[in-house]
């Protein structure tokens, strides 16, 4: 398989174009929320502030200048037939290019004394963490406001951290998740939330914090 990041030139215009094409429909006839599909969706609720996970760390250690400190305003993208075209081609770009792989079979982390490799799919293959890291990239790239792409630490159906990305809209949190290909409202997924970034500051971290939840203290490392 070509490395995706040699590839992600032509993934970007390929993506432009299609958003002009999205553009110039809504302008014959801006739909609705009903119109576009949209998922009826909410934001979730922020609680304190938590430590940023391993992986997220170890990310900004090797490319420090994908964490830089400088804050952010929180912002949110207006949900239209462009970003929405946009938002699900990326989404099912990445799900469909990225071959699925464990960290330990992918890298043999373990021997490395490594708890959680988060890096780029360059060679084609990943796990979820390599997934959302793409997905926010070809996001950034293609003019979304880097505050509304904000990782998400979850526990899954069976037990296991993942990692997913959520993106601030003035539709609420929608999830993007290489599990599925639909992109669904946040409180739609059946995970248990735990932490995501700030929309302030990507180093920061905070707490998602739903009433009766049975969560854990930590969500372990995301597969």
């Amino acid at each position: 398989m070509q490395r995706i990041l040699d590839r992600l030139p032509l993934i970007i215009s390929g993506i432009a174009a299609f958003a002009i094409g999205a553009a110039a429909s809504s302008l014959a006839a801006p739909p609705n929320a009903a119109a576009l599909k949209l998922p009826d969706a909410s934001y979730a609720p922020l609680g304190d502030a938590k430590p940023a996970p391993y992986g997220w760390l170890h990310f900004c250690a090797a490319q420090p200048a994908e964490c830089g400190p400088a804050p952010l305003l929180p912002k949110m993208v207006q949900l239209n037939s462009q970003s929405w075209a946009e938002l699900k081609q990326i989404n099912t770009i990445v799900n469909r290019e990225i071959e699925p792989i464990g960290d330990e079979d992918h890298y043999g982390i373990y021997e490395q004394g490594i708890l959680n490799w988060w890096t780029y799919p360059d060679d084609g293959k990943g796990n979820c963490n390599d997934y959302v890291l793409m997905k926010r990239k070809l996001l950034i790239e293609a003019g979304w406001p880097k505050a509304a792409l904000l990782m998400t630490v979850v526990i899954d159906h069976h037990g296991d951290g993942h990692l997913i990305l959520t993106v601030r809209t003035d539709g609420g949190d929608l999830i993007l998740d290489n599990m599925r290909e639909d992109i669904v409202a946040w409180d739609r997924t059946g995970y248990q939330f735990v932490k995501r970034q700030s929309a302030i500051n990507h180093n920061d971290w905070v707490s998602i914090q739903v009433p009766g939840d049975p969560r854990t203290a930590a969500a372990g490392n995301p597969r």
